[in-house]
C-alpha cells in the first residue's frame, strides 16, 4: 500500500537536500548511493559517513555549477551514458532528482535506474509551472505537443515533457511493477509562503482542491518487493 506525506517546499529551496535531509537520512538500511542527474552534488554533502555516493551528471548540464573537487562526481558526454551505466555496481538506491522530464523516452532511464538498484529508486518530478496550466491539465486540456501522452511515439522534439502528475505516476508504476518494485511513498510539495499570512489560503487550497492544483511536483520513491 502506497504511503503519502508533505514536504513543505520554499520556492527557493533545494528540493535535492530537503529529500536528503527528510527521506534519505532517515533510511538505515542505505550505505550506497547513485545520484543520477546530480548536478553539484548537493546530495553527497548531506550523506552520513560510510555511506557511498557516486553522482553523474553531463558535462553540457548548466543548471548549477559543475563540482570538479569532488571525486566521488564525474560528469560525462550525453553519448557515454548507455554504455556507462550498465557497467556500474548495484546500490542500495537510485536517485532521478527532476532528470526524467528532459529525457526523450520519459521511463527509459527509469528503468535502468531499476535495474541498478538494490532496494529503492527515488525520482522527484516538478508539477507544470504555471497554475493556468495546472488548471487545464484537470480538465484535460494539455499542450498536446509536449503531453505525456507522446511517450513511446516517434521523438518529435528534444524535451522537455510538460508532467501531468496523475499520468507520470501511472507510467513510472507500471514500469516499476514489471521490474519487481512498487510505490512505497508518494511525497508531495506544498508551497510555503514567505508572507505568513498567505499560509492559511494555501492550507484551505490543500483541502479543497487537487494535489495535481496546489503541489509543486511530487517525489516518488520505490522500493523493490521483498
Amino acid at each position: 500500500m502506497t504511503e503519502y506525506s508533505l514536504l513543505p517546499h520554499r520556492s527557493d529551496a533545494r528540493l535535492a537536500t530537503l529529500i536528503a535531509q527528510n527521506w534519505l537520512q532517515r533510511e538505515q538500511n542505505i550505505a550506497s548511493v547513485l545520484d543520477i542527474g546530480c548536478g553539484d552534488g548537493v546530495v553527497g554533502q548531506t550523506l552520513p559517513e560510510g555511506c557511498t555516493y557516486l553522482g553523474l551528471d553531463l558535462t553540457e548540464a548548466c543548471i548549477y555549477s559543475q563540482n570538479k573537487s569532488d571525486a566521488r562526481i564525474r560528469y560525462v558526454d550525453p553519448q557515454e551514458l548507455p554504455a556507462l551505466l550498465p557497467n556500474l555496481e548495484r546500490v542500495d538506491a537510485v536517485l532521478l532528482f527532476d532528470v526524467l522530464e528532459h529525457t526523450p523516452g520519459f521511463t527509459d532511464l527509469f528503468e535502468q535506474a531499476l535495474s541498478l538498484s538494490k532496494r529503492y529508486v527515488v525520482v522527484s518530478l516538478p508539477n507544470e509551472l504555471f497554475w493556468g496550466d495546472r488548471w487545464r491539465m484537470l480538465m484535460g486540456r494539455e499542450i498536446a505537443t509536449n503531453s505525456l501522452d507522446l511517450v513511446g511515439m516517434p521523438q518529435g522534439f528534444k524535451h522537455q515533457y510538460v508532467v501531468n502528475i496523475a499520468k507520470a505516476r501511472s507510467l513510472l508504476v507500471q514500469k516499476a511493477s514489471s521490474h519487481g518494485f512498487y510505490l512505497k511513498l508518494e511525497i508531495f510539495r506544498p508551497l510555503c509562503a514567505r508572507i505568513l499570512l498567505l499560509q492559511p489560503l494555501l492550507w484551505l487550497t490543500r483541502k479543497l482542491t487537487s494535489d495535481q492544483l496546489w503541489s509543486m511536483g511530487s517525489v516518488f520513491v520505490f522500493e523493490q518487493q521483498s
